[in-house]
């Protein structure tokens, strides 16, 4: 495995975990909620009180399409696979920041389906980063395997409305897809 990877994701991990063991999960961070409590690992709630709030949520597989999508957008570019880890891990962490300004909170509350978004809590915004990083070692290692997990992922998530099209094209750039 690539060492840039391993790095990226250790330092995440090493994130979560001090956040777990010190800090109070009703903390803000830099304007943030850093966990819902109680704490948990996972929340599969499309749009209740605890999505994007945990570590993982039902979003976590459309984060790993970003990465797979990264993958491929940088490589064409010929960069290393260092830089493409960590391109695309800033990339990430990028639309993460946007993704929790209240411009785009608002705009994905005009949709029914995520009436209730709050913002992605710290440990959230950690987790979906991950995501994205496992998604870029997918695209890395297996090509097949990642564009197959991409199309498989869209069409498997549409009908709860937490594809990566669904979220940013219909919710975003335009009106929500029905």
């Amino acid at each position: 495995m690539n060492p840039a990877i391993i790095n990226t994701i250790f330092i995440l991990i090493l994130a979560i975990l001090f956040l777990y063991i010190f800090v109070d999960p009703n903390a803000k961070l830099f304007g943030r909620k850093v966990w819902y409590d109680p704490q948990r690992l996972l929340s599969c709630e499309r749009d209740g009180e605890q999505t994007s709030q945990q570590i993982f949520d039902i979003y976590s597989f459309s984060h790993v399409t970003h990465g797979i999508l990264l993958y491929f957008i940088l490589n064409y570019f010929n960069f290393s696979a260092a830089q493409i880890v960590y391109i695309a891990t800033s990339l990430e962490i990028l639309w993460e920041f946007l993704e929790n300004t209240p411009y785009i909170i608002k705009k994905y509350r005009k949709n029914e389906a995520y009436k209730n978004y709050q913002g992605d809590t710290i440990v959230n915004i950690l987790g979906d980063t991950i995501c994205a990083v496992i998604g870029v070692y997918m695209a890395m290692e297996r090509p097949k395997i990642a564009i197959a997990y991409a199309v498989g992922s869209e069409l498997l998530l549409y009908p709860y409305a937490a594809n990566f099209l669904y979220l940013s094209i219909g919710s975003l750039l335009g009106r929500p897809l029905s």
